[in-house]
């Protein structure tokens, strides 16, 4: 990471990086590179989507607990779509999404809530990472479908995330 060149190296050696987890002196090292790229940044929206991303797709076991922590970071914002993506539409593509306890999509179906309000078309366009619940386990495919149903539940929602959500419960 350190002795990147460009910012291709730096992101692929970040990407490396989230993903460790263990002995602290390992995680400082990657705390520190995390803090080094978002620094680099310097305000840059582009490049804090890809620090974002790169945090979501994480392979740690703590990857939910660090998504909900960058969520109430000061460069995440709802009305940003893109910023949105970057971090929980990235999440939905984790393994850590589809955990057995299912806090993955309860997270995930929070968030989608939240944004509906904002942006029906980001909503319904995340909303899709559920609808596919027919091709898990029994067990993770009815948390899924759960999450849906607590979806279509909602009042208000918008015409766009009730399309999928009702699509995605036939």
């Amino acid at each position: 990471f350190e002795s990147s060149f460009g910012m291709t190296d730096k992101y692929s050696a970040l990407s490396n990086l989230v993903s460790m987890h263990g002995e602290e002196v390992v995680t400082q090292r990657r705390d520190t590179a995390v803090k080094k790229f978002y620094d680099d940044a310097q305000g840059d929206a582009l490049v804090l989507n890809k620090w974002f991303t790169a945090q979501a797709v994480a392979d740690t076991p703590d990857v939910l607990d660090r998504v909900k922590v960058l969520v109430d970071h000061p460069d995440f914002t709802l009305t940003n779509p893109n910023r949105f993506r970057s971090l929980i539409g990235a999440f939905s593509m984790n393994t850590a999404f589809h955990s057995e306890n299912g806090e993955g999509y309860e997270f995930f179906r929070s968030m989608v809530s939240e944004i509906d309000k904002l942006n029906p078309q980001i909503s319904a366009r995340m909303g899709g990472a559920l609808i596919n619940w027919k091709r898990y386990s029994e067990e993770r495919g009815s948390k899924m479908k759960a999450e849906l149903q607590k979806l279509a539940d909602m009042k208000p929602i918008s015409n766009d995330l009730f399309e999928v959500v009702s699509r995605g419960l036939k």
